[in-house]
């Protein structure tokens, strides 16, 4: 009798584990059959753990992008591999500089943007290291001319930032080839270019980004666990000009990371502060960042708190009352009990409110502190404050901001981001012509009507 209990046990367990398998393998979104996943897991749906710590870093052969990116869901979620995600591109880069000739291609060559290391109006870093040393790490600060490669011991990394403002094609191509992602999301164009061993050690983002392999090759390790801005700043390495995280080695130790090497056009994603360390493991290595802008509580807080310094009417001019302080007994005259409390929060509370309710000055207030340049060029685009009257003229409806929108309007030309540059617009409801609003950098905003 116990014999035949326990066979039927077993046979309802089978029973149970088939269903579950069955409803695993209907459950995984089609593009998964063509994920690989390390190990020998294979739940899609359940990669994280009670611990936010993700089991493994999937991977797409051969990613159609941005399709196959964006049916898997990873976007903001975790880390995934995307293998010839930019084979085309990458194939292009190289073949013009082993060829020597020109050819269409859209992204900087080596010497170009050893060219733009070296110009003062760009952003660029040398970054050295003695592999295997936490505390070697140096910073030199560009422009960058009289470059010394040979370091003998040491590996080198050069990093320049913002290289879409200075490449018209490559900002055309982000434009193209990340247009599922939002204008006032972007960031820059950062690219690197390191001999053999050079890197920039491990550390984390408080951002998304697309990390693109060019040229030559690199290894990633990759964090499977999100790692916090307090965790970051009490464990970086002390008294170095570069973050390095001084516990990454554990965290392999423990198995918390995974290994990548990643060859011309493939890619890699990784979601805001997931820790990351590359290695470029050939000479030649370049590499293409694509950073993606999320602004934080903090820093909306600190914008607002410098856009209402100069307000001169509303609640943030409102200033705390009592005039029932002095009828009452005058036990603890010194105390801020809950009355006094309550009323301060209320205080702060209004004015607040009143921004975040007011559309037309969240508006303002939000479009500026999320398209604007986080390193400005002021020289760049030009403004028309510089043109006098007569070249104004010359440029006609273009020399006025008033005129050139009525043109666009009227189907004259066309609005046209300037390289680099983030916009935005917002809808503002009850109006029968759908009012819009669009921001560009932090000084900038007009009105349209559709």
């Amino acid at each position: 009798m116990h014999g035949q209990v326990y066979a039927f046990v077993i046979l309802v367990c089978f029973m149970f584990l088939e269903l579950t398998c069955a409803f695993t393998a209907t459950s995984i979104p089609k593009i998964c059959k063509r994920y690989v996943f390390p190990t020998s897991s294979s739940k899609f749906a359940t990669r994280r753990n009670e611990n936010e710590c993700i089991s493994e870093i999937p991977i797409i052969l051969d990613c159609n992008f941005p399709d196959d990116f964006i049916e898997s869901k990873a976007w903001g979620r975790y880390p995934i591999l995307l293998r010839n995600a930019f084979s085309k591109e990458a194939t292009a880069l190289i073949n013009q500089q082993n060829e020597e000739e020109e050819l269409d291609v859209e992204w900087p060559s080596w010497s170009e943007v050893m060219d733009l290391a070296s110009d003062d109006e760009a952003e660029s870093r040398l970054i050295t290291h003695i592999p295997s040393k936490d505390d070697s790490w140096e910073l030199e600060l560009g422009p960058i001319e009289n470059l010394q490669m040979n370091h003998e011991d040491r590996k080198w990394t050069v990093l320049v930032n913002d290289v879409d403002r200075f490449s018209p094609s490559l900002s055309e191509w982000i434009c193209r080839r990340f247009d599922m992602i939002p204008q006032w999301r972007r960031d820059d164009a950062q690219i690197s270019l390191s001999d053999l061993g050079g890197g920039i050690g491990a550390h984390c983002d408080d951002f998304s980004v697309f990390l693109i392999q060019m040229n030559g090759t690199r290894q990633w390790e990759v964090g499977k666990r999100k790692i916090s801005s307090k965790e970051e700043l009490e464990g970086h390495v002390p008294d170095i000009d570069v973050r390095i995280l001084n516990f990454w080695d554990q965290e392999e130790g423990l198995n918390l990371t995974k290994k990548f090497i990643l060859e011309p056009g493939d890619a890699l994603y990784l979601p805001p502060r997931y820790g990351h360390k590359g290695t470029a493991v050939s000479d030649g290595c370049m590499t293409l960042s694509v950073g993606l802008r999320a602004p934080s509580a903090k820093e909306m807080m600190t914008r607002l708190s410098d856009d209402i310094v100069d307000s001169i009417e509303g609640k943030f001019m409102a200033r705390y009352q009592d005039p029932d302080l002095l009828d009452g007994e005058f036990d603890n005259r010194n105390c801020i009990d809950d009355v006094v409390r309550n009323k301060a929060k209320q205080l702060l509370r209004n004015a607040v409110e009143e921004i975040l309710e007011d559309e037309n000055r969240f508006d303002s207030f939000f479009g500026k502190l999320v398209t604007e340049s986080k390193r400005m060029r002021f020289d760049y685009p030009i403004s028309l404050d510089t043109l006098n009257v007569d070249e104004k003229k010359d440029l006609g409806a273009w020399g006025d901001p008033e005129t050139a929108i009525e043109a666009v309007r009227d189907g004259d030309g066309f609005l046209f981001t300037a390289e680099g540059l983030s916009w935005a617009y917002s809808i503002l409801g009850g109006s029968d012509d759908k009012l819009t609003r669009t921001f560009s950098k932090s000084s900038h905003q007009m009105f349209l009507f559709s």
